[in-house]
């Protein structure tokens, strides 16, 4: 049930549903920094906000303690002075804190904190010598010889004595290859792949101003904050000691003759190799920095929130490893740079908080816009908690800060938003282990950020806006390891049985991937046996993520998905647009083919076609929006920033944005929120699945209003009507309760586009 406390929160905008405000703290030593701070703080509660986390000011280097005693004095400020304004503040793992203390330690000569890179050092052999070389240093993780020529490596372990490398090179073009783990130079990060040495620079960082903080904790310091968690070494090449052990103890494998496939070809069974190796290193930096963050915060009492390094990318294995799961303890959206930039980060933090259960989807918004105009954001905002975030922090221009107006649109919308459970239709299987078995390391000189190569075939992000902004259907995105654990099948629906947000899926879509999880592939197929409805794009899975040196997980996958999706659709002697498999309970499976190129220049199936095949399956959706702008997408939302900018689509967007919605239940109650990012007015029907007595409520001014509404029968379900007309840049929400309707008394609709328009329905490209 929608609570009291939500509706009072609504009404009135309560401290509780606030969002939080970035503070930019002066340089340290700056003049007059109480003052700055003071007014600071006057600005965030003018602005609205309810919590305040201070940064430094970026590329700040804090040289000596008499730099940290500077950091402490404002701490001392801003504590004592929120206090008395009652507002929250949080504590910031501020790079510049992070430096400080491992070069500290550095210079000390105590380096066991220190990030570390795997080095691979490879020298070239003559056929037929008898090679004695000296290793490069003690403990190597991995000593091979590898063929160029066959793809053949040879475990030289067994042939080293005294340090030395002791060996018969057989015929052939061979060169050894020593794997080791090497501190970075010239760089004083912290090891974010080792929990231990993760907890203890947070607790060194802590200490150093724990005099100050502790004193606040649990009344007005709430929250840990932090920023750009991720791979941040030469050529993103991180890499722990322990990788080892930490693989054979998941995989029951030695992984030291299987190095090559991190750098390159390591003979038939690489993609295997890749997928595995880059899952262990993925879940270093989990299991690392990310639970020592959240164990850290929970010691103290406090709230974490935090992004990750540009978890908008496709191929995030290279940046952050595995998204998700690095989500998993408090999911975060990232929305930087420039208008819609970040978009794509939002549906895999959602989906991150709905796989484990987590009620707050946060995100960090605005940071680093180069035009800040009311519009842009406002539109950024209603884009974000569209997708699902619900607790946001934000980067505010002063024209924003000036009075409350657009904190308490964010106040209220987040109260409406905050707790409940999804409700979603579609489930779209996260192609992870695919992803790691596409991403290749290397060693090569490089300045700035250091960004990844999208792999061709790797369409889940496009496939997911082309589900959202073109057929105008919400969607949850599911880790392999939720589906594995969390999810069964039953009468043709599958189920996340969570405690809170359980949800029901009628569709499962597959983006294109090589390799899946065989008990993924297994309760899919169980799935379509009982009648469900399975959507697949571009490539179909050939490859199990749990590997055999027989083959016989590929062979079965193999089977599971010819008997899905038919032998056309596995077959490499037949071409067709679309192929489509059916049994005789209702199951269905579609196999879409590539017939477009992104932005990017990866492949992509276009959003119309996606739109056809869902619309093909004949399940009665959650919400029908049949006057919404529809988006034939391009790919350009995936791009990186450089090509973004290029594009310049912050700039051209068709129609100004997108028209999205996303639908919570509470209880009996349902909470529908829908945002028109576009410069044009929605004047349209809208649909929702049931019978319901229907509220408006307005969050930009905080009126509520009863509804009139009509009810349907379309595909054997009734339906509530309602005219929607929302303004272009404005967003509303349909609060409703259940009600009973005879429904073999209403009128019977054939077809959605039979519905009488004032707006009609149109097309644009992006």
């Amino acid at each position: 049930m929608i609570s009291k406390k939500q509706r009072a929160a609504f009404e009135h905008p309560q401290d509780a549903f606030r969002p939080i405000y970035y503070f930019d703290l002066p340089a340290p030593h700056a003049a007059d920094v109480d003052a700055h701070i003071m007014a600071g703080i006057d600005a965030c509660l003018t602005a609205g906000c309810g919590t305040l986390i201070p940064r430094l000011p970026e590329n700040t280097e804090l040289q000596s303690m008499n730099d940290v005693d500077a950091v402490r004095h404002m701490y001392q400020t801003l504590l004592e002075h929120a206090t008395k304004k009652e507002l929250k503040v949080g504590f910031f793992f501020d790079f510049s804190f992070e430096r400080f203390v491992i070069g500290m330690l550095d210079d000390l000569g105590e380096t066991d904190l220190h990030a570390n890179l795997l080095e691979c050092k490879e020298y070239i052999c003559r056929a037929e010598e008898q090679l004695s070389r000296r290793l490069q240093g003690e403990d190597p993780l991995s000593v091979i010889a590898y063929s160029e020529s066959y793809g053949e490596v040879i475990d030289l372990r067994s042939f080293i004595k005294e340090g030395k490398i002791c060996w018969q090179v057989p015929r052939g073009n061979w060169v050894v290859r020593e794997y080791r783990t090497v501190e970075e130079p010239n760089c004083r990060r912290a090891n974010y792949l080792s929990f231990d040495a993760s907890y203890r620079y947070l607790e060194l960082v802590f200490g150093l101003f724990a005099e100050v903080l502790t004193p606040y904790i649990g009344n007005t310091l709430t929250t840990l904050a932090y920023s750009g968690i991720g791979f941040h070494g030469k050529n993103r090449r991180d890499w722990d000691s322990s990788f080892n052990t930490l693989f054979f103890e998941r995989f029951g494998i030695d992984p030291a003759p299987l190095y090559p496939a991190l750098f390159g070809y390591a003979g038939k069974d690489t993609v295997h190799y890749k997928a595995m190796l880059m899952t262990v290193r993925a879940s270093m930096l989990e299991n690392g920095i990310i639970k020592a963050l959240q164990k850290f915060a929970q010691k103290h009492g406090l709230a974490t929130f935090g992004t990750l390094s540009e978890p908008k990318l496709t191929a995030c294995s290279f940046t952050s490893g595995d998204t998700m799961l690095c989500n998993a303890y408090s999911p975060c959206a990232l929305l930087d740079k420039a208008y819609l930039y970040g978009t794509n980060s939002i549906k895999i933090a959602a989906g991150a908080a709905y796989n484990f259960d987590i009620e707050c989807i946060n995100g960090e918004l605005f940071r680093g816009y180069r035009r800040h105009d009311r519009t842009r954001l406002l539109k950024d905002a209603m884009n974000a908690f569209a997708r699902g975030v619900n607790n946001a922090a934000l980067h505010l221009p002063q024209e924003l800060m000036e009075n409350s107006d657009f904190c308490d649109y964010v106040t209220r919308v987040q109260a409406l938003l905050r707790g409940g459970k999804h409700v979603a239709d579609i489930a779209l299987l996260y192609p992870i282990y695919d992803l790691h078995s596409k991403l290749t390391l290397y060693s090569y000189p490089a300045k700035g950020y250091e960004y990844p190569e999208t792999p061709a075939d790797s369409d889940y992000m496009t496939l997911i806006n082309a589900i959202s902004f073109y057929a105008g259907h919400d969607l949850t995105v599911l880790h392999p390891h939720t589906m594995a654990t969390k999810c069964r099948t039953e009468g043709g629906a599958l189920y996340l049985d969570n405690k809170t947000n359980s949800e029901a899926f009628r569709i499962v879509v597959l983006p294109a991937a090589n390799i899946i999880s065989l008990p993924n592939l297994r309760l899919l197929k169980k799935f379509y046996d009982e009648g469900g409805k399975i959507l697949a794009t571009g490539v179909l899975p050939t490859m199990a993520f749990e590997y055999d040196k027989e083959g016989k997980n590929d062979a079965e996958v193999c089977r599971l998905t010819r008997e899905i999706f038919g032998e056309d659709a596995t077959s490499n002697r037949v071409l067709r647009r679309y192929c489509h498999n059916k049994n005789a309970v209702g199951g269905e499976a579609i196999f879409l083919y590539f017939n477009a190129t992104a932005v990017d220049g990866t492949h992509m199936t276009k959003s119309s076609v996606v739109n056809r095949a869902l619309n093909s399956f004949q399940i009665p959706f959650d919400v029908y929006l049949p006057g919404m702008a529809r988006f034939e997408g391009t790919g350009a939302l995936n791009s990186i920033y450089p090509e973004f900018h290029n594009v310049g689509l912050d700039r051209s967007f068709p129609d100004g944005g997108m028209f999205q919605h996303i639908h919570k239940r509470h209880g009996c109650d349902d909470v529908y929120y829908f945002s028109n990012g576009t410069d044009v007015t929605y004047n349209h029907h809208l649909l929702l699945r049931g019978a319901h007595d229907v509220e408006e409520w307005n969050p930009h001014t905080g009126e509520i209003r009863p509804r009139a509404e009509k009810f349907i029968t379309y595909q054997d379900e009734v339906y509530t009507d309602l005219r929607l007309t929302l303004p272009a840049h404005t967003s509303t929400f349909f609060v409703t309760t259940p009600v009973d309707v005879p429904a073999q008394e209403l009128p019977v609709i054939n077809s959605i586009d039979s519905l009488e328009s004032d707006h009609a329905a149109h097309t644009s490209e992006f």
